[in-house]
């Protein structure tokens, strides 16, 4: 029994292991480079299939949406904007009163236009996701106090909170892509 192990061991002693690690040390190398060679082609195919990702500083990461073609007239949009803007700073006391309510009826118009179902504003504007526009809520807000100017008898605004409102809708119309 000890001649069958001694055997073994000179097996082990005299075998030339050195050549061995080398031979499976090339393969080895060889195959490292063939799977990086297939794992950089496959990322470079898959490439196209990825989800186009932007930064979002209120809440990480989130897939960018490819902003559709509107179905507006951005000339008439900004023409009609800019006569909205001259003619609210305009010298007659209601001309800021009278620019808000153009503004929002150019809005709407513009909603009306790319689609939105709703029998009044208010209902087009609830069609929109909310998360997805910045200044949905500032629209929202301007849109209100239209309402007040059109049904409140005597309810007034100052300069400053008609060109807030202004404000707001020509950066809501922008963020659409209606106006640049």
């Amino acid at each position: 029994m000890g001649s069958f192990f001694s055997g073994i061991g000179n097996f082990f002693t005299s075998f030339p292991w050195e050549g061995l690690f080398s031979v499976a040390r090339v393969v080895f190398i060889v195959l490292d480079i063939l799977l990086l060679v297939a794992f950089c082609f496959a990322a470079w195919k898959a490439w196209k299939f990825r989800p186009d990702l932007e930064m979002n500083f209120r809440g990480g990461i989130k897939e960018k949406k490819e902003k559709k073609a509107l179905p507006v007239d951005r000339a008439r949009v900004k023409n009609h904007w800019e006569k909205i803007k001259k003619d609210a700073v305009s010298a007659p006391p209601h001309s800021m009163k009278l620019g808000v309510i153009a503004a929002d009826n150019l809005t709407d118009s513009v909603l009306q236009t790319i689609g939105l179902p709703g029998e009044h504003m208010a209902d087009r504007l609830q069609e929109l996701d909310l998360e997805e526009l910045e200044t949905i809520e500032d629209l929202w807000r301007a849109h209100k106090i239209r309402n007040q100017l059109v049904h409140t008898p005597g309810f007034e605004i100052s300069k400053k909170e008609g060109e807030e409102m202004l404000d707001a809708y020509e950066a809501f119309l922008k963020e659409l892509g209606a106006l640049q």
